[in-house]
């Protein structure tokens, strides 16, 4: 405060001990006495004061309020909040307060305009956003303004609201968020607004568990769009002239079936295939990632990050896609991995375990997976990618 409030007519008494004289409020002071009146007259009923009356009265609380004690401050945001016709800016002053004044009304006052919430959320605490967070009136918007900060706290509070909805930004944070927040990522999948895109964005940094339950909850079938662009690829493909890239690419992302080809674009039969796996299985050399991109249809990077994934989970996704027979997929998660020291109990658990995932994902929901997790030019997934912070190099 700029000054203390003291009562006038009393002397104040020394300290036997400091020797010093401090300031001491001794009963109710002028200014007191002053802020409670305007505050008696502010939360009158509607026909005893009128509108202009309450601004007059609020425009002299916001000169005295900053120059009163906490306690007085608090005294008066418990008094406003009961009051709906409280003057927006003095609910505004009392919100951007100290989180014990501010709390008062954001907690208690059942009706404050939507701006007001949004701007204590930007300019308040931490504290103010946890508690506007937990408001029964909290809207999409107010959300969004509470989540700018990505506070963990706060994050986790929004989460709990299985009552509102969130935007499509607030989830894209929030997925971003999980990589490094791992508390955030269950009650995240449980949030009706996640889709394909973020469940398969946090595959890679969650726990196997979460990937199955990512895996089974955006099972999709493409069969509705092949159908509809069927007849654009004799269109693109086998047309005269050079096609549209971009109609192209989605093409490509909804085709009907993969089939494995070499480095010119040759068929390569599937005893080629098996060997290329077996070999990348066990030691994924350079030569041999390239090799998988090229037969698998994705690119080098998307090919090193399944190789090196220690889970499993995304190469038996990649080997579904692929057509590979159910005994030899089995055959190459059943051998270990060169510097594997698991347990043989455990690693015959978790062979069982990924050839669970292999039986229970379709062929071309597991191409659909792979395009999704190649789909750089996808605005949101490069939108998600940049909050992430992560470079090719990263994701390799």
């Amino acid at each position: 405060m700029n000054e203390f409030d003291t009562a006038t007519g009393a002397e104040p008494v020394m300290d036997a001990e400091t020797m010093l004289t401090p300031i001491k409020q001794i009963g109710p002071t002028p200014r007191a006495q002053m802020v409670r009146k305007l505050v008696d007259i502010v939360v009158l009923p509607s026909g005893q004061v009128s509108a202009n009356e309450r601004s007059l009265i609020a425009d002299i609380l916001l000169q005295v309020l900053d120059k009163v004690e906490i306690e007085l401050r608090i005294e008066v945001a418990k008094r406003i909040a009961r009051v709906p016709e409280s003057p927006p800016s003095l609910i505004r002053m009392l919100i951007l307060d100290e989180p014990e004044v501010a709390s008062e009304l954001i907690s208690k006052a059942e009706s404050v305009p939507e701006a007001l919430l949004i701007e204590a959320a930007r300019e308040g605490k931490t504290s103010h956003r946890v508690q506007i967070a937990k408001r029964i009136d909290l809207t999409t918007s107010v959300a969004d303004a509470v989540l700018e900060q990505r506070e963990f706290e706060v994050c986790m509070q929004v989460l709990r609201r299985d009552d509102i909805t969130l935007s499509p930004n607030a989830i894209n944070v929030l997925v971003a968020l999980s990589a490094t927040k791992d508390e955030l990522q269950l009650p995240l999948l449980r949030r009706h607004e996640l889709e394909p895109a973020h469940g398969f964005m946090m595959f890679w940094w969650v726990e196997k568990e979460r990937r199955k339950r990512i895996l089974t909850r955006f099972s999709l079938n493409r069969a509705v769009i092949q159908d509809a662009l069927a007849d654009l690829y004799p269109k693109v493909f086998r047309g005269n002239g050079e096609p549209d890239p971009f109609v192209k690419e989605i093409l490509i992302l909804a085709e009907r079936r993969h089939r494995p080809r070499g480095a010119n674009g040759e068929p390569v039969s599937m005893e080629v295939v098996l060997r290329t796996m077996a070999a990348a299985r066990k030691y994924p050399t350079q030569e041999i990632i390239d090799a998988v991109g090229l037969i698998a249809g994705i690119t080098r990077e998307l090919a090193a990050r399944i190789l090196r994934d220690t889970g499993g989970e995304s190469f038996a996704v990649m080997c579904k896609s692929l057509g590979i027979p159910r005994d030899d997929f089995f055959e190459f998660v059943s051998v270990k991995r060169d510097g594997d020291e698991t347990p043989p109990e455990l690693h015959e658990k978790h062979a069982e375990y990924l050839l669970e995932i292999f039986d229970t994902i379709a062929r071309d929901y597991s191409r659909a997976v792979l395009r999704y997790w190649d789909w750089d030019g996808n605005p949101r997934i490069a939108f998600i990618t940049r909050l992430l912070g992560l470079s090719d190099d990263d994701v390799e």
